[in-house]
């Protein structure tokens, strides 16, 4: 393994993320358009990889997809909208990295280490998602060819202690998360600041491009089976209740910053925060679904939210983000809530 990460150190990095990211942008941008070449796609079988992929082929790019597996049944439907399929069996293993990033010129690295179950160590979270996020951006210096590098990284790698310290704070761009508490977050945090370390380190190849989605939801592209990410509605739909709050964000909006990391120039050494003004609860999303989504929602009984102590218990922040950076990016407001809500409970129904 070439890098070797604990918590302590995690949290160094993520402190001069700034400093990094910065120098990062210093040099003259780089810019991925289509029909200058292939662009990669990891974890492209997700969710939002596979929307990032979908998005890149209705921009006329020519798309190679990273699977596990690319004769997997799952992933024909990769196949069905233009892209090359690559085998690349582990982030945690050389094993097929060099040939997928062979004359490629973009890198869309959507890719990361996912703990299911909850049971993975704190410490061993933490070295997988920076070990991923090592191997891609280093093979892809090494490749000699990619000129744009677009990392997903999440809103958790941004959401620290300051509304601790200013409850009318609003998250943006400029925060890091000082304070990570999840074996997740600290993860991706310490994942992020790998990526703003290597950008610097070769910033003669290539310019970086960090994306920070909320909870990603959406419709299931044509025969896309449901991902874990959308574990969550289905629960819900199935009349569970979950209190929790966080930001929502659609696949569409997600997707389409991911494109212009790639093609524009002005995206090198920037983050990007993808995510609903408003903070959601799971009570707020049951009432979205009953009223948007009636007839995929029978199951969801908003007088057992409403009773339930935990649920009446949330107090979400509205607002609660500052989304204007990735807005003026895309020239319009992100997607509605009840838009992209409704449509991934209509699509896990189907």
């Amino acid at each position: 393994m070439r890098c070797s990460i604990t918590l302590a150190s995690s949290l160094a990095c993520a402190a001069t993320l700034t400093l990094l990211s910065t120098a990062a942008a210093m040099a003259a941008p780089r810019t991925v358009t289509p029909g200058s070449g292939r662009v990669l796609v990891t974890g492209s079988s997700g969710l939002v990889g596979a929307n990032v992929a979908n998005a890149l082929r209705q921009e006329g790019y020519t798309v190679r997809a990273a699977v596990r597996d690319p004769s997997a049944e799952k992933n024909e439907f990769l196949r069905a909208m233009g892209c090359e399929l690559v085998r690349v069996p582990d982030l945690l293993s050389d094993e097929g990295w060099a040939d997928a990033m062979a004359g490629c010129v973009g890198l869309a690295h959507v890719a990361s280490p996912v703990d299911i179950s909850g049971n993975t160590p704190e410490e061993k979270m933490i070295s997988q998602a920076v070990e991923g996020t090592e191997r891609a951006l280093r093979f892809a210096a090494e490749a000699g060819t990619i000129k744009r590098v677009v990392v997903t990284a999440t809103m958790a790698s941004i959401c620290g202690s300051q509304r601790e310290r200013n409850p009318d704070h609003l998250w943006s761009e400029i925060d890091k998360n000082d304070a990570p508490q999840t074996g997740y977050s600290k993860g991706k945090t310490a994942a992020e600041a790998k990526a703003w370390e290597l950008a610097t380190q070769h910033s003669d190849k290539y310019d970086v491009t960090t994306v920070h989605p909320a909870v990603v939801l959406g419709p299931l592209l044509p025969g896309q089976k449901a991902s874990s990410t959308m574990l969550l509605l289905k629960q819900i739909l199935d009349g569970a209740v979950v209190p929790s709050m966080f930001g929502l964000c659609s696949t569409t909006d997600v997707a389409a910053v991911h494109v212009k990391g790639l093609a524009d120039a002005s995206t090198a050494g920037e983050r990007y925060l993808v995510c609903s003004r408003d903070q959601f609860s799971t009570l707020d999303i049951a009432e979205l679904l009953k009223e948007h989504a009636p007839e995929q929602s029978t199951g969801v009984d908003l007088a057992k939210w409403r009773g339930d102590e935990k649920v009446s218990a949330l107090k979400p922040k509205k607002p609660s983000t500052d989304n204007a950076k990735a807005c003026a990016l895309l020239g319009r407001d992100l997607e509605e809530a009840a838009v992209f809500v409704a449509a991934a409970a209509k699509a896990l129904a189907a």
